[in-house]
Formats: structure tokens, sequence, C-alpha cells
């Protein structure tokens, strides 16, 4: 009994000492190092873009209201609505303001060492004051077309199940179809399915004004007729061939993008080729010459 009790407390004692004390001089594996430096170096940028946002919206607020006109404000504000930015008009205007003062001052840096050189890249000014908006309108561009790519695969979902009953509520079809659905459109989607909640035809007024496409201002029209006790499959049928035939027209255009960047690729391993030939053969005439001497 002696031995199982003095085997007892030793064990007891070990935990202690494993819980307790190891854990103080146990050593970081490499992994472990690498994490919590990732880890500090995101917080570290988490809190720098804190504080520069927090500066941006300050001086925005303070000193950029005034240069702003109500045009302005309101077409600023329909692309962060677009692009569900947390942001305001007067903050896009103080980052066209930072980017134009940064273009200044790489323009005078130039300028001091070299004044035609100077004169070269002041157009950084101009490119500074337009980069945010034209990156803006680029990203929602970009997000139309993807939601117009993948709008006649949608589109055709809800013409086969409204086409069987018309009793179909329409959150159904697109929780169905959100699975195969791209980012962009697949966004889109999820707010409509949250606008739902308000009813069907405030979902589609909303989708209307997100997205200004006319393929989707034409479906959200004749979907909110269809909530009115209206059957019009017919209208939906022509809107179902005029998206397919935009689709076969998108496939087609992508599909001629492509060849003509293989074209492109293999045109310059072409010339790759040719030049490296040329190069071969120089130093192999070189090298006959030298021999000749």
């Amino acid at each position: 009994m002696t031995i199982i009790a003095k085997f007892s407390a030793l064990a007891a004692i070990l935990y202690l000492v494993k819980v307790f004390i190891y854990p103080f001089f146990k050593p970081v594996q490499g992994k472990q190092k690498k994490r919590n430096r990732r880890y500090l170096k995101e917080r570290k940028n988490a809190q720098f873009n804190h504080k520069l946002q927090d500066f941006k919206r300050t001086f925005a607020t303070k000193y950029v209201t005034r240069l702003l006109g109500n045009a302005e404000r309101l077409r600023y504000q329909k692309m962060i609505d677009r692009l569900d930015l947390p942001m305001k008009p007067e903050e896009l205007r103080a980052e066209q303001i930072f980017y134009a003062a940064a273009g200044l001052i790489v323009t005078v840096v130039f300028m001091s060492a070299n004044q035609l050189l100077g004169y070269v890249t002041a157009i950084f000014i101009i490119l500074g004051w337009l980069y945010p908006i034209s990156e803006m309108e680029q990203k929602i561009e970009r997000k139309n077309k993807n939601i117009a790519f993948d709008f006649p695969a949608f589109y055709s979902m809800v013409y086969y199940q409204y086409s069987k009953s018309v009793n179909i509520y329409l959150a159904d079809v697109i929780r169905d179809y959100l699975p195969n659905a791209n980012n962009d459109m697949a966004e889109e989607l999820g707010v409509m399915l949250d606008n739902i909640e308000y009813g069907e035809e405030y979902a589609l007024k909303q989708l209307k004004k997100r997205v200004p496409i006319h393929y989707i201002i034409k479906f959200c029209d004749l979907m909110e007729t269809r909530l009115k006790g209206y059957d019009n499959i017919s209208q939906m049928v022509y809107l179902k061939n005029e998206v397919d035939s935009y689709r076969i027209i998108a496939l087609e255009e992508d599909l001629e993008k492509r060849q003509r960047i293989n074209s492109r690729i293999q045109l310059v391993l072409i010339l790759v080729l040719v030049v490296y030939i040329a190069i071969y053969y120089l130093f192999t005439i070189l090298d006959s010459i030298k021999m000749f001497q």
C-alpha cells in the first residue's frame, strides 16, 4: 500500500509540474512562432488601417464636405452603395486629394532632378485624382459583367419552375441556385433573400436599383407582373430566348478573347525562339572567326 501511495504522490507531483511549471519552460515550435508572428503582423496592419480610416474620416468630415457638390455626392453615394462599402462620399473625395497630393510630391521631386522629367511626371497628379473613381467604376463594371454572365442560368431555373406552377416561392428558387452562382451573383441573391422578408415586390424593386442591367430590369418587371396575378408566360419565354442568345454571344466573345491571347502568347514564344536561334548562330560565327584568326 505504501508503494502505491508513493507512486500516486509521484504521479500527482509530475502532473502538477507538467500543468503549472513546464509550460513556462516549454520551447516554442517553429510553426507556432510563424503563426504568432503572422498574427502580430496582421494585428499591426489592422490597427494601422483602422487609424488610417479614422484619420481619413476625420479629415473628410472637417475639410472635404465643402469641396463636394450635390451632384457629385449623389453619384459617389450610388457607387458606394453599389459596392456596399463602409464609407461616405466625402471619404472618396479625400482619397482623390491624397492621391493627387502624392502625385504632386513625386512631380516636385523629379522636377528638382530634371525639369523635363518633372513635366512628364506631372501626369501623376491627374491620374491620382482620377484613380479612386476609375477603380470603383471598374469594380462596378466587372461586378455587373459577372452578374450578367451568370444571370441566364439563374433565369432558366426560374422559368422552368414558374412554367410548371404559379405558386412557386421565389426565395426557394434562389436558395436552390445559390450553390451554383458565382461570387458576385451569390452576393446579390443573398441580399435579395434578405429583402424578400419584406415582400417579393420590394426585393425585386431593390434588385432593379442595385443592378440596373437590361435583362435584370425586364426580369423584375415580369416577376412583379406575375405577382399581381397575370399569366405572362409568353413574355417569360421571349426573355428566356433573349438571355440565352446573350449567353451564347458572351461565350463566343470569351472564346475569341482566349484565342487572341493564345495567339499572342504563341507569337511571343516564336519571337523568343527566333532571338535565341539568332544569338546561338551569332556566337557560332564569332567562334569560327576566332578559330581562323
